[in-house]
């Protein structure tokens, strides 16, 4: 064992259950033994056996990033420094178990972990049963454990025993449990059984479902279905997902092909039929770290309610892996559980793989500002009291925006060449002089190059011709300051800067030639000698001298680089008609427009005409990088003054005083990260760190240095301490800085996807403090669609974009559009909507099935009636389909799915004859010849539910599509007048419309007036009983009718006020 590779070693903290409780112990993973010292350099080791251990971690949030390692000798407790060591030494162990590993792949990734429970230590106020064992868990004990994914509950020691069935990512994977992914064609139920919630019911007899006396019943992972041992057989084989289905990935969408732990969208996946689920699917990115590690309950609950592969742990390899494997969706949609640095991030990578146009964004505020969740109405943070799963069903309601993002750009200013005292001015006269003098060394070392016959004389010559040229460069910035006076001095430098260009492509060539020869009288040397070349010290020597000569190479197309540098510069001194007298061969583009054929080049100024010339043959320099250009900035490599994309902005940019606080914050939280775990402990830092400017006045006169341009335009600016630039109207920790929303006769009202920015100006910190209490305006500089900031001097100042800092130096800051992102919206009253829809469904669903009279109890329809009966069939399937349709386009259309899928059961188990399990419908099988009256009084009423259902569902204004409600709203028409011909018949008219009698009515009056206290409404006026109608919409629909009605004359408050439109 000891020549087996060490897996992981360091220190854990142990629980020794002694006086000191916690004692630091040095662990070391090697094969498939843990081994355990007081220090690293002991020599004996205690070796705990690794093949039979369970992991556990000790708590549900699990602070202390502790775990336990249960043998079946005993228990052993250990804590590591943070949870990402903790979480290290779990992957290894756990794989490990599996045989001799030699390298470990990393948790997201790893295949050995298939299949495998992660467990914690959980307390329970009831008595549970254990998954293995089945016997009793007792209330309060210590000794249980949970599957944090798949809630399978098991004492500490069965948890050995207990087999790979954890919640299925993929079923490609060959196993005892899973199907090769070409036999997949539904989606089964993955149950388990017992240790039910309380008030379950079950799906088939609707009577409670668990108990605390025994495991019984089961409930499925994925639809949360509960249902008796003995209802179970007559279930339908087939899992729906649940009220979620639109978001969740089945697992037969999901396949491993190359076995390393990789997940990709199965191919198989697309040739299959899924009505509802995975029409939108929904990708999870939680950063653990955020909120006080709240991020770990997100992680937990999403995947016991989703597929856990499409929740994704940002603080673990970022979102890349996630977007990998969603990019094949036509559409889908993005939460992310963080704060504004993770959205930032996430955004910043959908625009790396290209996916803007098919995702959308929603955010949970765990951060300490979460400016943008407040403004797409997710509000300033979460409240640890509510279950992260409410959130689902808010994104599949919400709606989509446009988000404006916006480049950064920098220029820094380059660092000046220090020059002697006596070199720092130089006049015409000595320019003139020393230009000729260099000119002439130029000229002479390149007829030496062209008559040399030996390389290193060659090498000598180019250097020398290539410091004349520099030495020009550098006397023409020394006397730029008198030749941009005088026009002689401008066109003798562009002609020597044309001579001295000439003879650098004349170099370029030979060097070019040299190497070229170089390289075949090396090749064949080597394969003729190649026996006698080893150990020659020949070999080196060439590639030193190719080494140099390629230097050489690049040197001198960096001093062409920089003679079109110089021209283009003295080049916008000269008038039109000086620069058609010059006669130059290397740039000619410059000044021959006419030349270019195209209408556009000759309709250009000579200014810009000239730098189209320059830019082509400067690839890396852009039209932008030449504005603003001083000849004062060249320095050989054009690179220094090209514009470059720094970052991207969502929410805001500050300079100044804002950033140096945010900086300040921090680089604090980066050396002591435990002071600042929590929003009310960053707040309080912030306060501190913006009261300490109170006396400082850092920036008091930032105007002095920085300089602002709106859309091309100089802004003066006033005695201030900062500018902020805002793209949103929430900044800081959700202060509406600009003042209001509301347009001026000055400034347009602000959005978010107006292409506008606002800019404004920071005097003080107190005037940052009263802008949370009151809406403050005379701090408004303007509203453009693009500015530049110009900050002079020789230090930098702090600049922040969405609360990340840093220092930048002195130079140039442009700030223009990029792209928009698809952001989702918290929509309050679509959501409002939905409650009442759903208490409609949910006294629909109350309504009990009318019975028959005992002598019509076994009796057969006749002719007449069967004929009505599959004509009201047919115009339910085509309502079905319709609604299988419409919600592959619309998720929120999910919630109609219920009732959908006990329809077709109903129909496949009576009209047609068929199982409910085959989904083939009609088109596979014969429908039944007759039917009897009970039968036919259970596709009625199962019919009828179905069609109150999703009137309600148009009339409370959730399909917002116009032509698609039309489409429903005619189906429905068509099945509202079959029923209105089905009511004609004596002993049916009774089922769709029962006798009202007063004591039901008074009781139902009753019903609604006691739901009506659930959504917060007003206690319902009494008016006269309803009276009996002789059409179907009567049954179901004048109840709420009648109480929308009377809740719109009283004026009720809704359940939730909307938020304000951007």
């Amino acid at each position: 064992s000891i020549f087996q590779k060490i897996l992981k070693e360091g220190p854990l903290w142990k629980n020794c259950h002694s006086l000191k409780r916690w004692k630091l112990r040095y662990f070391m993973v090697q094969g498939q033994q843990l081994y355990v010292a007081r220090h690293s350099s002991f020599v004996h080791f205690e070796i705990i056996d690794l093949s039979q251990v369970v992991l556990a971690e000790t708590s549900w949030r699990n602070l202390c990033h502790s775990f336990c390692i249960i043998t079946p000798q005993r228990k052993v407790t250990l804590a590591a420094s943070n949870r990402k060591d903790m979480e290290e030494w779990i992957n290894i162990i756990k794989t490990v178990q599996q045989g001799e590993i030699f390298k470990i792949p990393v948790a997201e990734n790893n295949p050995f972990l298939v299949g495998m429970h992660y467990w914690y230590s959980s307390y329970s106020l009831h008595n549970q049963h254990c998954n293995i064992c089945r016997e009793t868990i007792p209330a309060l004990s210590g000794d249980g454990i949970v599957c944090e994914v798949c809630k399978v509950r098991s004492h500490s020691l069965c948890a050995l025993r207990a087999r790979k069935d954890c919640k299925w990512n993929t079923l490609s994977v060959t196993d005892d449990l899973l199907l090769p992914a070409d036999e997949i064609q539904t989606m089964p139920h993955q149950w388990v059984e017992g240790n039910m919630p309380e008030h379950s019911q079950c799906a088939i007899c609707h009577e409670s479902c668990g108990s605390y006396q025994r495991l019984q019943d089961f409930c499925c992972l994925w639809c949360n279905s509960t249902v008796h041992s003995n209802c179970r057989r007559r279930f339908s084989k087939e899992c729906i997902f649940g009220s979620h289905r639109s978001s969740v990935v089945p697992p037969t969408a999901l396949s491993d092909p190359k076995g390393d732990g990789q997940l990709v969208v199965s191919s198989d996946f697309w040739n299959l039929d899924w009505p509802s689920a995975c029409s939108c699917p929904l990708l999870i990115f939680v950063n653990s770290k955020s909120g006080n590690c709240q991020g770990i309950i997100f992680l937990r609950k999403f995947k016991q309610c989703l597929n856990p592969s499409q929740v994704f742990d940002l603080s673990k390899g970022g979102p890349e892996a996630g977007l990998c494997m969603f990019k094949n969706f036509a559409r889908f949609r993005i939460l992310v559980c963080g704060g504004d640095g993770s959205v930032n991030w996430v955004l910043s990578r959908i625009d790396a793989f290209g996916l803007h146009e098919r995702c959308q964004l929603a955010v949970i505020p765990l951060g300490t500002g979460n400016d943008l969740a407040r403004v797409l109405g997710w509000g300033a943070f979460w409240n640890r009291n509510k279950s992260p799963l409410d959130i689902l069903s808010r994104v599949e309601q919400a709606s989509m925006r446009i988000l404006d993002r916006w480049s950064v750009m920098i220029r820094e200013t380059p660092k000046q060449i220090p020059l002697q005292k006596e070199q720092v001015t130089m006049d015409i006269p000595r320019f003139e002089s020393a230009a000729i003098q260099h000119l002439k060394s130029a000229t002479t070392e390149l007829n030496k190059i062209l008559k040399s016959k030996y390389t290193m004389e060659i090498i000598i010559a180019t250097r020398f011709l290539c410091s004349a040229v520099e030495d020009f460069v550098a006397d023409t910035v020394k006397a730029w300051n008198h030749i941009k006076q005088n026009n002689t001095a401008v066109e003798s430098v562009i002609l020597k800067s044309d001579l001295l260009y000439d003879n650098l492509s004349i170099l370029i060539d030979v060097l070019d030639e040299q190497a070229a020869g170089t390289s075949v009288k090396k090749s064949t040397t080597l394969h003729m000698d190649i026996d006698k070349t080893d150990g020659n010290p020949l070999n080196t020597q060439v590639d030193h001298i190719a080494k140099s000569k390629l230097e050489l190479t690049t040197k001198a197309q960096n001093l062409q680089k920089s003679l079109k540098l110089i021209v283009f510069q003295v080049e916008q001194v000269l008038d039109e008609e000086s620069r058609q007298t010059i006669s130059v061969k290397n740039f000619t583009p410059s000044f021959f427009p006419e030349d270019n054929d195209s209408e556009d080049f000759n309709q250009m100024s000579p200014r810009h005409r000239c730098r189209c010339g320059i830019l082509s043959s400067i690839s890396s320099l852009k039209s932008e990088d030449l504005d603003n250009l001083d000849m004062e900035h060249l320095y050989f490599t054009p690179e220094m003054i090209r514009f470059k994309e720094k970052c991207v902005m969502n929410n805001y940019f500050g300079i100044g005083l804002d950033a140096k606080i945010s900086l300040e914050f921090n680089t604090r939280r980066e050396e002591h990260p435990e002071q600042y775990n929590s929003r009310l402990k960053n707040k309080i830092w912030y306060g501190l760190l913006g009261s300490k400017e109170l006396l400082q006045h850092s920036y008091n006169k930032l105007e002095e240095r920085v300089h602002l341009e709106c859309d091309g335009e100089a802004i003066s600016l006033p005695n201030l301490q900062g500018i902020v630039v805002l793209n949103i109207n929430s900044y800081a920790g959700g202060v509406n800085f600009w003042g209001s929303n509301t347009a001026t006769t000055e400034y347009e009202a602000p959005a978010i996807d107006d292409r506008k920015l606002e800019v404004v100006a920071i005097f003080g910190t107190v005037q940052m403090a009263m802008s949370r209490i009151i809406n403050l305006h005379h701090h408004r500089i303007a509203q453009c669609r693009e500015l530049m900031i110009t900050i002079d001097g020789e230090e930098g100042i702090p600049v922040q974009v969405d609360g990340e800092a840093w220092v930048q130096r002195p130079g140039l800051i442009k700030i223009r559009y990029k792209n928009a992102a698809q952001v989702l919206m918290r929509d309050r009253d679509f959501e409002n909507s939905m409650k009442m829809w759903k208490c409609k469904h949910n006294e629909i669903q109350a309504v009990p099935q009318p019975q028959l009279d005992s002598q019509d109890f076994q009796d057969s329809l006749s002719d007449e009636e069967y004929a009505q009966m599959k004509h009201l069939a047919r115009l339910a399937e085509n309502l079905i389909s319709k609604l299988n349709d419409l919600s592959k386009i619309h998720q929120h259309m999910s919630v109609l799915m219920d009732s959908v899928n006990a329809s077709v059961n109903i129909l496949n188990n009576i009209f047609y004859g068929q199982d409910s399990g085959n989904r083939a419908g009609a088109s596979f099988c014969i429908i039944t010849e007759t039917l009897s009256r009970t039968d036919a009084v259970d596709v009625t009423f199962s019919l009828k539910g179905l069609y109150s259902d999703t009137k309600a569902f148009l009339d409370e204004k959730l399909l917002k599509d116009a032509e698609d409600e039309a489409t429903l709203q005619t189906a429905l028409d068509a099945m509202n007048k079959e029923f209105e011909k089905l009511s004609e018949i004596n002993w049916m008219n009774s089922i769709i419309f029962p006798e009202e009698k007063s004591s039901n009515a008074d009781t139902r009056s009753l019903g609604l007036k006691f739901k009506f206290r659930k959504l917060g409404k007003k206690k319902l006026q009494e008016e006269g009983k309803p009276k009996s109608g002789h059409k179907f919409h009567h049954f179901i629909g004048n109840l709420w009718h009648q109480r929308t009605h009377e809740a719109e004359a009283k004026d009720d408050d809704s359940p939730t006020q909307s938020i304000s439109q951007l």
